[in-house]
């Protein structure tokens, strides 16, 4: 069971996607800690274009977890396997309509009426040899309206999304095998 179950069981909108890393797992994690998604072109643009931030204010990020952060993800698992970051807010407004300041515990017990959570993470599971990188993001709303806005704001959003994810997945693949076992 991955850690993702505990903080998001129940959703509306699921996205999930993977690459095989000729790597072992170990190898993997260790690249995940590497990557830093904020260099990556396409992540900057898609992102600062919405509106998120990664890194434009503050010093550069060291790794693919502290480029999320800076784009207001909250960190919920870090672990050799996993990664788990969060998010609450409208995300369906110009502005994002995200809520700053949750805690852990804060993002488990958000219900806001008329908003919506996200979660986000990178799972890796050992594969023949290899690795399998993978990305789920899964998205509650809270109330009609607010699922309702979501579903239109995703029919929108969610290509760009995906190719986000998938760069980022190259991302840490590429790293991951240029390094020696």
């Amino acid at each position: 069971m991955s850690a993702i179950d505990n903080w998001l069981p129940e959703y509306q909108v699921k996205a999930r996607y993977s690459v095989l890393v000729g790597r072992s797992p170990e190898n993997t994690a260790a690249a995940l800690r590497k990557a830093s998604f904020a260099d990556l072109a396409i992540v900057r643009r898609l992102m600062r274009l919405r509106g998120y931030r990664l890194g434009d204010t503050k010093p550069a990020a060291s790794s693919a977890a502290e480029s999320c952060r800076l784009g207001s993800f909250l960190e919920l698992v870090a672990s050799p396997e996993e990664v788990v970051l969060g998010i609450a807010g409208r995300f369906w407004r110009p502005d994002g309509g995200i809520v700053r300041d949750l805690t852990p515990e804060g993002f488990r017990e958000f219900r806001r009426m008329g908003y919506a959570k996200a979660v986000w993470n990178f799972f890796i599971s050992p594969a023949d040899g290899s690795s399998r990188l993978s990305t789920e993001t899964r998205v509650q709303t809270f109330g009609r309206a607010a699922t309702v806005k979501f579903r239109l704001y995703w029919l929108v959003v969610e290509p760009f999304s995906g190719l986000i994810r998938k760069a980022m997945l190259r991302e840490v693949k590429r790293i991951a095998e240029r390094t020696e076992s």
